[in-house]
């Protein structure tokens, strides 16, 4: 199970795929799930639906994970072929200068470098400023805007670190872009090649969502069109077993830890706030206890971290949600680190969790 999950996320964290531009890693998970569910559509506006329905009665359950990635996108070419360029999502900028990106073209994507200004040419007071990405560019080392649109680059291009996943020196970290939220993705799909031969009561549609990044609101057009009862909604998670951050009174969440049984999540001060309803936190308790996994809680207050489940509880008829996050380190960077055991037991636990029939009853 291991071995699978690495060799998986490596694979999805090598498919580029912006917010809005989710069609590349569609077609990847498609593919990887034709001949294990019932069915695999899209839906017009790009999210996929994987559905197996049991053989008996029982609840229509929403499984999600979403395929977009932070990042850049192209704004402007200019005459001699460089690239400005603007953020997609709450990408990191303080990393970005002098590193190696791809530039994702209509015809493949191509090597470019994030130009700085050299040493040499800097003041003293320039010296102690951050490059913004206002005074960034991309350099594909061509000589015009003729040269770089024939390689099929246009304005809205998307551009992503060169950062492929490899392992630390202890292998079971995994570090590079985009595991927010590849993880969920192989989750998912390792989840519903497992349950291709049980019998399940009910249906099971995983979700595979699209612009969590930029909108944490359009999985809510799959709720309105599949009518769940409940939803699951796997995601990852700021980790605060680092030097810069209070483990104790800020984040205590840690890697190897296990997943992160969200309870409650909020962005702006409670001006979008969601809590994980009592009985599916029970019934993802109860998972991790049977399938022997550890796991950890955490409540979000007036922070900023929010999953697409919050805006599915206005969706449909009225959605249960629960969030089950993944810890990883260095939020929307190019070197996010996750631990494969925590990447493990969420799968454990998710796949536990969609063989039962949980009562929402609670008065």
């Amino acid at each position: 199970m291991k071995e699978q999950l690495r060799k998986r996320l490596k694979e999805l964290t090598s498919i580029i795929g912006l917010s809005g531009y989710e069609w590349d890693v569609a077609k990847y998970i498609k593919n990887e799930l034709k001949d294990h569910v019932d069915s695999v559509e899209m839906m017009n506006c790009g999210i996929l639906v994987a559905r197996k329905k049991g053989t008996k009665p029982g609840p229509r359950v929403l499984v999600s994970a979403h395929m977009d990635e932070v990042g850049y996108a192209v704004t402007t070419i200019t005459p001699n072929g460089f690239l400005y360029f603007g953020k997609v999502g709450l990408a990191s900028e303080a990393c970005m200068p002098g590193r190696r990106v791809w530039v994702k073209g209509d015809q493949g994507a191509v090597p470019g470098v994030i130009g700085t200004r050299s040493a040499h040419m800097l003041t003293p007071e320039e010296m102690a400023k951050p490059q913004s990405i206002k005074q960034s560019y991309v350099d594909i080392c061509v000589r015009s805007r003729e040269d770089a649109e024939a390689l099929g680059i246009r304005t809205g291009s998307q551009i992503v670190p060169e950062s492929p996943c490899q392992e630390m020196a202890d292998t079971d970290y995994l570090c590079g872009r985009a595991l927010d939220d590849r993880i969920g993705c192989a989750i998912l799909i390792e989840a519903m090649i497992e349950l291709k031969t049980e019998d399940i009561q009910g249906e099971i549609f995983a979700v595979f969502g699209i612009l969590e990044e930029t909108t944490v609101s359009a999985v809510s057009a799959a709720v309105n069109y599949l009518k769940p009862d409940y939803g699951l909604f796997i995601d990852t998670v700021p980790a605060g077993d680092v030097p810069d951050c209070d483990s104790v009174k800020e984040l205590p969440i840690a890697l190897n830890k296990g997943p992160v049984i969200i309870l409650s999540q909020a962005y702006l001060n409670a001006l979008s706030y969601a809590t994980s309803h009592p009985k599916l936190v029970e019934a993802v308790r109860a998972s991790a206890v049977t399938t022997n996994s550890k796991f950890q809680e955490f409540a979000f207050i007036g922070a900023a971290y929010l999953t697409d489940g919050a805006k599915c509880l206005y969706a449909g008829n009225g959605m249960a949600i629960v969030s089950l996050a993944i810890p990883r380190r260095y939020s929307h960077s190019p070197v996010e680190i996750c631990h494969l055991e925590d990447v493990v037991s969420a799968l454990k636990i998710t796949e536990d969790f969609l063989k039962k029939h949980i009562d929402l009853t609670m008065i």
